[in-house]
């Protein structure tokens, strides 16, 4: 009986390390979108635009989107599929298109 609720204990503990974790880089991601959309709007340079679009699909969207299935999911019971399977595909196609505007960004002539 102890070792349930110190292992219910435990769990919530590791979920909120998790979180306090995700919310910190969530934050951190805003900030350098936000850096880089100023520098965007202060020179009228669209290679920055592409860039702080880049850096909000790799670094903010993902997690947010985490959240929410985490989120959406224990109201409604989602399938472990979800989180195995189409969850990492989604993120990883994310990724790819925010790579792919820093690239553009890197490579294109303003």
């Amino acid at each position: 009986m102890i070792f349930a609720q110190y292992a219910s204990g435990q769990g919530a503990i590791d979920y909120l390390v998790l979180l306090t974790l995700t919310c910190v880089a969530i934050v951190m991601g805003l900030y350098i979108v936000f850096q880089a959309y100023r520098g965007y709007r202060r020179n009228d340079s669209r290679r920055m635009l592409f860039l702080a679009i880049g850096l909000a699909l790799l670094t903010i969207v993902p997690f947010v989107l985490s959240l929410v299935v985490a989120g959406v999911g224990q109201r409604f019971g989602f399938e472990s599929r979800v989180y195995t399977s189409y969850l990492p595909i989604v993120n990883r196609g994310l990724e790819i298109c925010g790579l792919s505007a820093i690239l553009y960004s890197l490579y294109t002539r303003n």
